[in-house]
């Protein structure tokens, strides 16, 4: 009983009262489950769809190996992931099977049945028990198709999976990589439960976590360039090998369906991460040689307290000065938290240069651009005097990516009333045009898929602290003053993007903001932004999935 007092003690502490009580709530009434169910009703093909799809005739009807390593696989799974892929709409497919069981496998007979029943079933057997990649890599030996495609021997493929990796590759002019949103099967396939809506190709999302994971379709070209999978990351192989394909190509696409079902059960990452420490060591090692194959040997690779989720630490080269804008300044104890922040940084050059107009005057952002004329900085932080760099690396931590060439803008992990995030990333193209993701989550408390902990790309960032190279701001004209301040940031980070630059979220960049409604955007400024922005308005923002909410800002299912 006492572990139960204190597991819900500590459940209050991190959470609040509130939402606690709704974390209880949403528990006991398996909330999240229904409203997922109630999502697959909507979205599922209608008899008539799936005939359609069986019918249709593509102008490119490209051949999909989907290779599959098996190892002492249970009867029951193995032949329930080749039903669904007999079951496929689209039918240009082969199965390359890998039986890495060894001598005497009790696979045998039932590879021979299936083999029989289908002839664009085949398998190849090893004498020899084989490791993961080695099983892989012999499946890849028989394959022929012009795409291949990867699955674990235990999961599912939706009906409509290749499908839908067809059409992409009609309606694009060259298709290498496609990959695609996934959710979570119980064991005796009756539940499907944790979907992850996943945005586009997000490359520092990337490097954090292998969020590609399933389904993963790559071009026949592309494996010839990279080769197969490499045994020396076993337990992560998969991210070594999207990681090396990533690096061959730009031509990269997800599609925003849940078009596999990633079984999940104690023994597997799907279910209990901890069940494969040696797999996140992997991970870990994976991400520090891409960088090593990029040229990028500077950055320091680390795990991170969620297992599989990776932290990049960029080292300063060059000691470029930053200069630091500060804003909103007024006398007292809170320019003076902010100034001794300043001090407490490890890193020391930097200048300051101060604009005595305030957030809420017309001529803020005037004075700003003013400012950034007269920076001696190679770099510039644009810092409210409301807020506090908590920590002595948070300058550091911005300016690591900030001086990356791809970087366009970097921006922090910001608190207020301590505990509650106020900006961990911000999504475009929604209801109001913009959408602080996670605003009022408490510090403690898990976000969708760890993202608020998590280093990634986002469309823009918010505006009280955020750094951007001082060529690339003039490059893009600076501020429009005609904007207030959080409508000018947004419009800044999209002209930034529109230049392909990133606009990147680093949470270890941490700053505590005491000024309170920052929501201060007005009607005619949102009018402005969607008009300018119309193409986002029209087509979403690329690093939020079209399946997610925009209303709530914790990445609920859209229904």
């Amino acid at each position: 009983m006492n572990s139960k007092i204190k597991k819900m003690h500590t459940l209050f502490e991190d959470y609040g009262i509130k939402r606690s009580c709704i974390k209880i709530y949403k528990k006991i009434t398996h909330k999240e489950e229904r409203k997922y169910e109630k999502w697959i009703r909507e979205n599922e093909l209608s008899k008539e769809e799936i005939e359609m799809q069986k019918n249709r005739k593509f102008i490119k009807e490209p051949k999909f190996s989907i290779v599959i390593p098996l190892y002492k696989t249970p009867e029951k799974y193995l032949r329930e992931i080749v039903e669904s892929i007999l079951k496929q709409t689209y039918s240009n497919w082969e199965l390359c099977l890998s039986d890495g069981s060894g001598n005497n496998s009790p696979l045998t007979d039932i590879l021979e049945e299936l083999k029989e029943k289908d002839t664009r079933i085949k398998y190849i057997s090893s004498s020899e028990q084989l490791k993961i990649s080695d099983n892989t890599n012999l499946a890849l030996s028989i394959a022929t198709g012009d795409y291949i495609a990867f699955a674990d021997h235990d999961d599912l493929l939706e009906i409509n999976a290749l499908y839908e990796c067809a059409t992409l590759i009609n309606e694009k002019n060259t298709v290498d990589m496609i990959y695609s949103d996934e959710d979570k099967v119980s064991m005796n396939s009756g539940r499907y439960f944790e979907p992850h809506f996943k945005p586009d190709f997000n490359i520092d999302l990337l490097r954090s976590v292998n969020y590609f994971c399933h389904l993963v379709v790559v071009g026949r070209k592309v494996i010839e360039k990279v080769g197969g999978l490499n045994g020396d990351f076993d337990g992560a192989q998969d991210y070594d090998f999207v990681l090396r394909c990533i690096e061959n190509t730009k031509n990269i696409y997800h599609i925003p369906k849940v078009l596999y079902h990633w079984r999940a059960h104690i023994d597997s990452t799907a279910e209990n991460p901890e069940s494969k420490k040696y797999a996140f060591e992997a991970g870990k090692r994976a991400v520090q040689e891409h960088y090593k194959r990029i040229g990028m040997e500077h950055v320091e690779v680390s795990e991170t307290k969620y297992p599989g989720i990776y932290r990049s630490r960029y080292k300063i080269e060059n000691n470029p000065k930053v200069t630091i804008i500060l804003y909103n300044i007024r006398k007292g104890d809170q320019l003076k938290k902010c100034l001794e922040s300043l001090k407490k940084q490890s890193y020391k050059n930097y200048e300051i240069i101060t604009v005595k107009t305030n957030r809420n005057s017309i001529n803020l952002q005037k004075e700003k651009n003013r400012a950034s004329e007269r920076a001696k900085g190679e770099y510039l932080l644009f810092l409210d005097t409301n807020c506090e760099l908590i920590g002595k690396n948070s300058l550091e931590e911005m300016l690591g990516m900030c001086a990356r060439k791809s970087t366009g803008a970097v921006g922090c992990k910001i608190f207020y009333k301590k505990k509650l995030i106020e900006h961990a990333g911000v999504v475009t193209g929604v209801d109001d045009f913009y959408m602080n993701l996670f605003k009022n989550m408490r510090k403690a408390e898990n976000s969708y898929y760890n993202r608020s902990d998590t280093q990634m790309d986002y469309s823009a960032i918010s505006g009280p602290c955020f750094m951007v190279e001082k060529k690339v701001f003039e490059k893009v004209s600076r501020f429009d003053e005609k904007l207030k301040e959080k409508a000018s940031v947004i419009d800044l980070c999209l002209k930034l993007r529109s230049l392909n630059k990133l606009i990147v979220y680093n949470p270890y960049a941490v700053v505590y903001d005491s000024a309170q409604n920052r929501d201060e955007t007005i009607d005619e400024d949102l009018k402005i932004l969607k008009n300018r922005w119309k193409e986002i308005v029209d087509k979403g923002d690329p690093y939020y999935n079209q399946n997610l909410s925009s209303k709530y800002n914790d990445c609920q299912i859209k229904i």
